[in-house]
């Protein structure tokens, strides 16, 4: 649901299916907790993510639904 908020602050389009605001995940633990979340331009958002000590980034690419690059363990 965090990635549907920024999703719909950046995105053009109004109105979203609860079909599409479920598809968006990061896929994570329940171990892990979201730090802080950056909007890099309009299509892509960087989560930075904690988890057993250690930090995660997190590129997402939102028009794509993917995950683009992900630093760390």
């Amino acid at each position: 649901m965090l990635l549907y908020g920024f999703y719909s602050k950046i995105s053009n389009s109004q109105s979203q299916s609860s079909a599409e605001i479920s598809n968006y995940s990061l896929k994570l633990d329940n171990k892990a907790r979201i730090v802080d979340v950056k909007i890099i331009n309009e299509n892509e958002i960087l989560a930075v993510i904690s988890e057993d000590d250690q930090l995660i980034f997190i590129i997402y690419n939102l028009k794509k639904n993917e995950i683009v690059s992900r630093i760390g363990r």
